[in-house]
């Protein structure tokens, strides 16, 4: 089971946002970053020099089953 983070970016692409910025995190069954995703749940480059902090967990969701996961998204608003 993958789960499904919601997170405030402190610094995305290096840089603070001008506003205050919301993400998701995807994270395996071993709890390591797998993903990111912007505000719109568009996957962006985990690499791209990003700070964050946790604000809340959304759920679970088995890995092979993608409805989950855009029903988490959904859950928060997002779409």
């Amino acid at each position: 089971m993958n789960s499904l983070d919601k997170i405030r970016f402190l610094l995305l692409y290096d840089k603070p946002p001008a506003s205050t910025c919301y993400g998701y995190l995807e994270l395996n069954r071993d709890g390591n970053m797998i993903a990111l995703y912007n505000s719109f749940g568009e996957e962006i480059d985990m690499f791209g020099g990003h700070e964050f902090v946790r604000v809340r967990a959304l759920g679970k969701f088995d890995d092979e089953e993608g409805d989950n996961f855009y029903s988490l998204l959904e859950s928060d608003g997002v779409g």
